[in-house]
């Protein structure tokens, strides 16, 4: 009886742990070698990112917000050229000043980062939920 606790015991873990490496997904550093175009804006973002670019529309329900988001020109450092994105309470969304931001300030117009926990399909669209989240000034 004890031994059958123990084994499941170790079987739990081990799936957690499947679970908790699954979920890390390797980035570069934030900006790029000097006199490059990400290293002149001021963004917060790594420079490869799922996609970047501004937000077409957003629709609040329920605490969360989905978002659409459309590449403003494609690039090698984005993942998609158009991403429909759910945001809920525990992403994080990092403002263009570095500070946490709230939920309610994301709207239409923005220029967005985002890293998602989702696939896509393809390269052109990217569906999925919002992992980190940065709001960047005008591209």
């Amino acid at each position: 009886m004890n031994k059958k606790h123990i084994r499941r015991g170790l079987m739990a873990m081990a799936f957690l742990g499947t679970l908790w490496l699954s979920g890390c997904q390797a980035t570069s550093a934030p900006g790029g070698p000097a006199g490059s175009a990400a290293a002149e804006s001021t963004s917060l973002a790594p420079q490869r990112v799922d996609i970047r670019g501004r937000v077409i529309s957003s629709r609040y329900s329920e605490g969360q917000v989905i978002l659409e988001v459309e590449a403003v020109a494609p690039s090698i450092d984005s993942r998609y050229q158009r991403a429909y994105v759910l945001v809920t309470p525990t992403a994080q969304k990092i403002g263009p000043d570095g500070g946490p931001i709230s939920i309610s300030e994301l709207h239409q117009g923005q220029n967005v980062a985002i890293l998602l926990r989702g696939g896509g399909r393809g390269t052109l669209y990217g569906v999925g939920v919002a992992r980190k989240l940065w709001v960047e000034e005008g591209i």
